[in-house]
């Protein structure tokens, strides 16, 4: 399994792309805020990248609290993620057993065999991008949910015989 971009990586790629004034957006919210002349903006205080002036005031007031809101919930790092809401569990099980199942086992496959205490953070934001829909993955237990028309679709893993398996079950509102 290929190892996921760092969030440290994943930052050089915005500082670089601000710097080359390509970056428009906040990276810290995503809203359309950033003035156009960006080193009129607010530097972070936890990343050497500009934010807009209103994240710059919450990250300072979070400071003086000493809780900063950890770098993996800025929105640039949690990638767009499709839904099947308007899907039927069974179509969006298809999709996902055509399009997804094969990762997600390959993860499942990877995180038996790592550490505990491994961070999974950058694994977690890998998979939200890698399978569209993906709404929660939880690591202990192995689930991945997704929100479909019905309800909650969840699909559980586990280790049975040596192979990887998978269960698939609805959670109706």
């Amino acid at each position: 399994m290929r190892k996921p971009k760092t969030i440290q990586e994943r930052m050089a790629q915005i500082k670089a792309a601000q710097d080359a004034g390509e970056y428009t957006r906040c990276p810290r919210c995503s809203e359309n805020t950033m003035k156009p002349r960006l080193h009129t903006n607010a530097l972070s205080r936890q990343y050497d990248i500009m934010i807009c002036d209103l994240c710059g005031m919450d990250e300072a007031k979070m400071a003086f609290m000493g809780a900063p809101k950890p770098l993996a919930h800025w929105a640039c790092l949690n990638p767009v993620r499709d839904d099947f809401k308007d899907t039927s569990a069974a179509q969006a099980l298809t999709q996902i057993e055509e399009a997804q199942i094969p990762f997600l086992t390959q993860l499942f496959q990877y995180w038996l065999t790592q550490p505990a205490d491994a961070d999974w953070e950058a694994h977690r934001l890998d998979a939200y991008e890698k399978c569209p829909g993906l709404t929660t993955l939880w690591f202990e237990p192995f689930v991945a949910r997704y929100t479909v028309a019905e309800g909650t679709l969840v699909v559980c893993f586990r280790l049975r015989d040596g192979t990887a398996q998978y269960a698939a079950d609805l959670l109706a509102d």
